[in-house]
């Protein structure tokens, strides 16, 4: 196995975990792009394959090899990328095996007092000492920055939000079948259905219509309600609804805010502008899922009147891989390295 040299005098002893999954990939251009201070790195699959199980990093080839707890060796943090039920497997290791963790398979059970971490909103939450630390789901990261930004400088009373999810949140198997959709349908052939389990190419579903619970992308609405209320805090009311689209990459959705009485538009728009990772474009121009595909930050186009004189329509668009997730997971490495306490473990 190559080991990565260390770009600071000390450095982390890193991890990722289902390290060839889409999300991992955005971590692991984050780790080098953000010049992360690394000693060693090491890539882990649940599922290796030995035909597949060559990768690379900074320019250096490394193995991708199966976990196993008793043979971690020296460990900072790791970061956990797979899907629920593999996250699932690892969720005792950190506490057993002394090493931070950042899981980013919303297999953790976050609550009141260990919330999800939004670097944007609550990075304060983070414990002093953290072991196992839950990442919100995508659209909770990308919803929890807007409205925490509206509700901190403008003030909030009711948010209802629609959002477009991609197929990208299903990961490399439904990128290809939507393609494979979409090739079938205009050639009048077969279209595949063994990701989706229906038409998606040149369709909208509803995620209340999409399989069954614990289908291959399928967001619950209210787990994503109660992220945001866990991420946002308190002070008002929230609707979330799902559709998946024949989208490749990016969240996108529309919102329907309503402030309290006597703030506008102009309000509205200056506290959106004022969060670091928000970008407000009024006319909407560049805020759709091409432009936005693999670019930091939330794009917000608005706001718009809705119906009310203190009610106002906004459009959001981010990554939900490469920008958002996987940025979200890296920054909340540096913030407890920074600390210069991280845990380390030995085998």
């Amino acid at each position: 196995m190559r080991v990565v040299e260390p770009s600071a005098p000390q450095g982390a002893h890193l991890a990722v975990f289902d390290a060839q999954t889409l999300v991992a990939k955005g971590v692991r251009d984050h780790l080098v792009g953000r010049a992360f201070p690394i000693a060693s790195m090491r890539f882990f699959s649940s599922r290796p394959d030995p035909e597949a199980n060559l990768t690379e990093f900074a320019g250096e080839a490394m193995f991708v090899s199966e976990p196993d707890p008793e043979a971690l060796g020296r460990l900072d943090i790791a970061f956990f990328c797979g899907s629920r039920p593999e996250g699932e497997r690892y969720l005792a290791w950190p506490s057993e095996r002394g090493f931070a963790a950042i899981d980013l398979t919303l297999a953790a059970r976050p609550g009141k007092d260990d919330p999800p971490i939004n670097v944007s909103v609550n990075v304060d939450r983070l414990p002093a000492v953290p072991r196992l630390v839950a990442t919100p789901h995508p659209i909770s990261l990308m919803v929890s920055t807007v409205l925490s930004a509206a509700h901190r400088d403008c003030g909030l009373e009711d948010a209802a939000v629609t959002v477009m999810q991609p197929v990208s949140e299903t990961g490399e198997d439904g990128i290809n079948e939507l393609y494979r959709q979409t090739l079938g349908l205009l050639n009048f052939q077969e279209w595949p259905r063994e990701i989706f389990g229906r038409q998606l190419a040149f369709n909208l579903v509803p995620a209340f219509a999409y399989g069954r619970a614990g289908a291959p992308g399928r967001s619950d609405a209210r787990e994503i309600e109660e992220e945001v209320r866990l991420i946002a805090g308190p002070g008002f009311d929230l609707a979330i609804s799902v559709v998946l689209a024949p989208v490749f990459h990016c969240h996108a959705a529309m919102a329907r805010l309503v402030l309290p009485r006597g703030r506008s538009a102009g309000d509205l728009a200056a506290a959106l502008s004022g969060a670091a990772d928000v970008r407000v474009d009024a006319s909407g121009a560049e805020a759709t899922p091409a432009e936005r595909a693999g670019q930091a930050g939330v794009m917000v186009a608005g706001p718009w009147p809705a119906g009310g004189r203190n009610a106002f329509w906004i459009w959001i668009v981010s990554d939900n891989l490469q920008a958002g997730a996987a940025l979200n997971a890296v920054r909340i490495a540096e913030t407890i390295w920074r600390r210069e306490g991280a845990p380390r473990g030995e085998a």
